[in-house]
């Protein structure tokens, strides 16, 4: 690919993350091994939303795809802008571990020419590249993430993390000099903070913007 090209398809890619996505991204899938990542429309609006709204919390159906958008997503933030501190807070170890899988997995199968940050730290809990950016996984624990300033917040499975009143009380600060917070999760009943957190962002009573996906937007779903 000449210079002239290389140098439009690296802009085309840090001005569209779906485009990225789509063109360059590859996941492993269950079944079919490693595959390109063909988005669906809900994923597509959803990658909108967290490219245009500070604070996004969503409320999904099971198997929907949606740890592999965000980590498709924290993939384009961290290559395509330097200096983004992401973390990423689940209710497991394990669980936590899988963005960062799904992150190295994108990372090290993009063209060369558009890897414009080599990896200098890849472990089983963070990937920093060259440009200063990184990604950092963790379970849930009373001071997680208290000490760090982040770009990004990532809380997976938000209503099953026991406890999380009191770590979303020392979190949140982490984000106040502008960064911004995906919060996601299935449902669990009532009075937990990613439920309010969810209702208030339906009827505008906080800064969230609300997403909700249901199971039969999947395209591929077996009724």
């Amino acid at each position: 690919m000449r210079k002239a090209a290389v140098k439009d398809e690296i802009l085309k890619c840090a001005q569209d993350p779906v485009y990225f996505i789509n063109k360059y991204v590859r996941i492993r899938h269950p079944t079919r091994g490693l595959i390109p990542f063909q988005t669906f429309k809900y994923q597509d609006r959803t990658i909108e939303c967290l490219l245009k709204k500070r604070f996004n919390v969503i409320l999904k159906a099971r198997q929907m795809g949606f740890t592999e958008v965000v980590s498709a997503f924290i993939t384009w933030l961290m290559l395509f802008h330097p200096n983004q501190s992401v973390l990423c807070l689940a209710t497991k170890a394990e669980t936590a571990k899988q963005v960062i899988r799904r992150v190295r997995t994108a990372l090290k199968r993009v063209p060369s020419w558009l890897l414009i940050a080599d990896i200098t730290t890849d472990n089983k809990t963070s990937i920093e590249l060259a440009n200063g950016s990184f990604v950092k996984s963790i379970a849930k624990s009373a001071d997680a993430g208290r000490s760090e300033a982040l770009s990004l917040l990532v809380v997976d499975e938000a209503a099953h993390i026991d406890g999380f009143d009191s770590i979303w009380t020392g979190i949140r600060p982490t984000i106040s000099a502008g960064g911004r917070i995906i919060m996601l999760s299935t449902p669990l009943g009532v009075g937990n903070v990613f439920e309010k957190t969810y209702t208030d962002a339906t009827e505008k009573r906080n800064d969230f913007n609300p997403i909700c996906v249901m199971w039969y937007e999947h395209p591929e779903h077996i009724s």
